[in-house]
């Protein structure tokens, strides 16, 4: 579960911006995460909420954005597809498969910290 990893990391990051502002406790964190990230964001949510509990930062949310994926054909169409990260559909203009390029779903970064 690479995602216990994760959310120390970001917990790591939200923690040391925090200290940049005098706060000593995490209220929110917001994370994008794109739907060919490899991440699962229940367990993303559960790794968290695990790793909050007991600490100065126990109650914190975590709002995880689902960032859909978005594709560029050859052909110059651009599309979003919701079948799954390992389903590449077909173009819905020229019909292709394959060459697709990716415009937006790999993310998985630290959009929002709140603090107190």
């Amino acid at each position: 579960m690479h995602e216990l990893a994760l959310a120390q990391g970001m917990l790591d990051i939200a923690t040391e911006e925090l200290a940049r502002h005098n706060c000593k406790r995490l209220t929110l964190l917001r994370v994008n995460v794109g739907a060919m990230s490899g991440v699962v964001p229940e367990c993303l949510e559960f790794a968290f909420t695990s790793l909050v509990q007991g600490t100065v930062h126990e109650g914190a949310r975590l709002e995880i954005v689902k960032i859909p994926l978005k594709l560029k054909c050859v052909c110059g169409a651009e599309f979003e597809a919701d079948n799954g990260p390992y389903d590449l559909p077909a173009c819905p203009k020229c019909g292709e498969v394959f060459g697709h390029r990716v415009l937006a779903g790999k993310e998985l970064q630290v959009d929002w910290i709140e603090g107190e």
